[in-house]
């Protein structure tokens, strides 16, 4: 309960006008590296299915082989709810000078916002020690050996060699998708269109994808990284706890998810006790992977 003594200052004259309770948002941010959709239940269910690799050799009149689909194991996910309330009393709306203690509308729905953009942000912080979130493989985001169901190989979208933001760094992560394998262990086409970096390397990236140069070089020789990567979009993480940590998605195979199950709702009532107005907001919903294929990330730190 937001009380009168917690609001005093604003029941007295000669405060200046500018509280600094308003901010200017940068653009929703977990949109570039998240799909969205909703579901309609409390859990998901999923599985990957995998068709056959090659054709046998048949001789004359040779019966044919028939196979089954290889089929992974099932993985599933549940929402989560999220809610907080606000409480204020009548005395302080009544003595309140400035029309400012009022705004819990405005305060929940910041509340919300910052809540998905976090919740959305720890997805990228787990990525590498799968302490979290676990795909279908069980193992982490982006992991050096992950398990193809219906071959006997292993795919990376990890470097064994840890590199920072560079265009070592991102050439390491194109090496990555070039070699990518479907559950068979065939070679698959991946074409990352999106990076994820921290607002630290603002101008390193724009040296890196927006250069005609190679940059960082004294030999000044094209640069390849725009040839192959042309048109990338570019997304800053500011909320992801890792400053080094860096990923490349191919946004078609890209299988991370903000699933909604309940859009955020607004609500509002009085105590008929306490003369007290009583707000609130409550969302419920599920960040969770499946697929890994479309990520390769690095984890410097």
């Amino acid at each position: 309960m937001q009380t009168q003594g917690a609001f005093n200052h604003l029941f007295r004259a000669g405060l200046r006008r500018d509280f600094r309770d308003k901010w200017t948002q940068y653009e929703p941010e977990f949109p570039g590296y998240l799909r969205q959709g909703t579901m309609d239940g409390p859990e998901i269910e999923a599985i990957a299915i995998s068709g056959m690799s090659r054709l046998l050799e048949r001789g004359d009149l040779e019966e044919i082989t028939f196979e089954d689909p290889a089929i992974s194991g099932k993985v599933i996910g549940v929402d989560k709810e999220f809610a907080l309330g606000f409480a204020l009393s009548r005395r302080t709306v009544e003595d309140d000078k400035y029309k400012k203690a009022n705004q819990a509308a405005m305060w929940l729905a910041n509340a919300g916002r910052m809540t998905s953009e976090v919740r959305s942000a720890a997805l990228l912080d787990d990525a590498f020690a799968g302490s979290t979130f676990k795909g279908i493989d069980g193992l982490a985001l982006c992991h050096t050996a992950h398990v193809l169901f219906n071959s006997t190989s292993t795919m990376a979208n990890l470097p064994s060699a840890v590199v920072g933001f560079s265009v070592t760094g991102i050439s390491a992560l194109l090496d990555l998708h070039a070699l990518m394998k479907d559950w068979n262990g065939d070679p698959a086409r991946s074409n990352p269109d999106t990076v994820v970096f921290s607002p630290k390397y603002i101008s390193k990236a724009m040296q890196i994808f927006g250069s005609d140069k190679e940059p960082f070089t004294a030999e000044n020789q094209d640069n390849a990284l725009k040839k192959r990567l042309p048109g990338i979009k570019q997304n800053v993480s500011r909320f992801k706890a890792n400053a080094e940590s860096y990923f490349l998605i191919d946004s078609n195979l890209n299988d991370a998810w903000y699933l909604t199950r309940r859009p955020i709702e607004f609500d509002d009532t009085f105590d008929f006790k306490t003369d007290a107005a009583l707000y609130k907001a409550a969302t419920r919903f599920l960040i969770w992977f499946v697929d890994f294929h479309g990520w390769t990330g690095s984890n410097p730190s």
